[in-house]
């Protein structure tokens, strides 16, 4: 992985609206709106990050707090300190030992 292809948001950020981003996005921080991410995109949502609303992306890795829909091109994987309250489209789907997640997955 090539330094300039990685993003990282790190704990203490605080951003609302809708962020777009692409390749490979490490996100700590606390997000009110849209995280949004292109083609290829791959998103960790660390430990310490938080998401109220969407997020929309290829692979989407959760270990923080989602309150909000997940949409994913690839897969969403919740982790088992990840937590997610909302609904889950993807082909592929994994849920982690101590994961918690409330909502509805579709596979379509």
């Amino acid at each position: 992985m090539e330094s300039d292809k990685v993003n990282l948001v790190t704990s203490g950020t605080k951003l609302e609206g809708t962020v777009e981003f692409t390749d490979f996005t490490r996100f700590e921080g606390y997000m009110r709106g849209t995280l949004r991410g292109g083609r290829g995109s791959h998103l960790v949502l660390g430990e310490n990050g938080v998401v109220e609303g969407l997020l929309e992306g290829d692979e989407i890795v959760i270990d923080g707090f989602v309150r909000g829909n997940i949409v994913a091109t690839g897969r969403v994987v919740i982790s088992g300190t990840g937590r997610v309250i909302g609904d889950i489209r993807a082909p592929s789907v994994g849920i982690r030992f101590g994961a918690f997640f409330e909502g509805k997955c579709d596979s379509s």
